[in-house]
């Protein structure tokens, strides 16, 4: 697991005492931390919006709003309330310490602070810190696997459904473009399996390119391909097709070696999934039968 060195990291040390601030300094210095200071709340404040802070240690006891009040307002800002946040105190009463964890604190040192507790508890509460980061990281990236398509990184079937039954969850009708490539069988014939695997890739990145930024593309089962988009007028979705066939037919590569049938399918909210790609299906079905391979539309 990939953990953050300490030269990536950069603590706010705030308090009003200027000789606190060079004794914590003078020890975290030591594990090579970059360093930033502030003496009152509103720097502390400005500072974190200023600067990119891992950690911060506050002192509870300043003039003006105390670093309670501190606490507070970070912690409710989306942008700044994970950042922790270690108290110094002097105060040793049970009631400051509470008071400390109930604003956001995860960790108090009490001051005067002995160097080595300083740089034990900073070093762990920031390996904690990237140990959560690579957590998230990771739920991210399998967040993003979860619905992609691993050959032609376009959204897969799972999340193309998802995105269905959200426009009927919204009541919105929307359109579908289905699109299927003609006698794959051949092609997989005459350039094998990983011949036939970049020609799809291929062909997904020119529909991913030619159509709107906020469809959603998809690769379906097995050839098919599906383009999700909102309730457009019959005109603008007819200039989509014409794109598509546009970039389609300007790469002679793919061109000469592919024919693709379209289906065009206006979905009301009430129209069940499984009807929907039966629709589909069926007309894909009767324009490789007729032999056309042109767009068809089901209004």
């Amino acid at each position: 697991m990939w953990v953050k060195s300490n030269n990536n990291f950069t603590i706010l040390i705030v308090d009003d005492e200027k000789l606190n601030i060079e004794l914590a300094a003078a020890y975290l210095q030591e594990d090579g931390y970059k360093l930033s200071y502030a003496t009152n709340a509103f720097a502390a404040i400005e500072s974190v919006h200023l600067k990119q802070i891992d950690l911060i240690l506050l002192d509870i006891n300043m003039p003006g709003q105390d670093g309670f009040e501190v606490c507070r307002i970070l912690k409710s800002d989306l942008k700044t309330k994970d950042i922790p946040v270690i108290f110094l105190t002097a105060q040793t009463d049970i009631s400051y310490i509470s008071r400390a964890f109930e604003v956001g604190g995860i960790d108090y040192i009490n001051k005067p602070f002995n160097g080595i507790e300083l740089r034990v508890r900073v070093k762990t509460h920031l390996q904690n810190l990237a140990y959560l980061e690579e957590i998230k990281h990771k739920q991210s990236k399998l967040a993003q696997i979860s619905v992609t398509d691993p050959l032609t990184k376009l959204y897969n079937s799972f999340y193309f459904d998802s995105q269905i039954k959200s426009y009927q969850n919204r009541n919105k009708s929307f359109w579908i473009l289905y699109l299927k490539i003609d006698n794959f069988e051949k092609i997989n014939q005459l350039y094998g399996f990983y011949g036939a695997n970049k020609i799809l890739r291929i062909f997904g990145k020119l529909l991913d390119e030619a159509t709107y930024s906020n469809a959603i593309v998809a690769k379906l089962h097995g050839v098919s391909f599906g383009i999700l988009i909102k309730n457009y007028d019959k005109n603008t979705v007819q200039e989509l097709g014409k794109s598509i066939y546009m970039a389609f037919s300007k790469n002679m590569e793919l061109n000469k070696l592919i024919h693709y049938s379209i289906v065009y399918l206006n979905a009301t909210p009430d129209l069940a999934i499984s009807t929907l790609y039966k629709k589909l299906q069926t007309h894909i079905q009767l324009i490789e039968e007729s032999g056309y391979g042109n767009n068809l539309f089901i209004l």
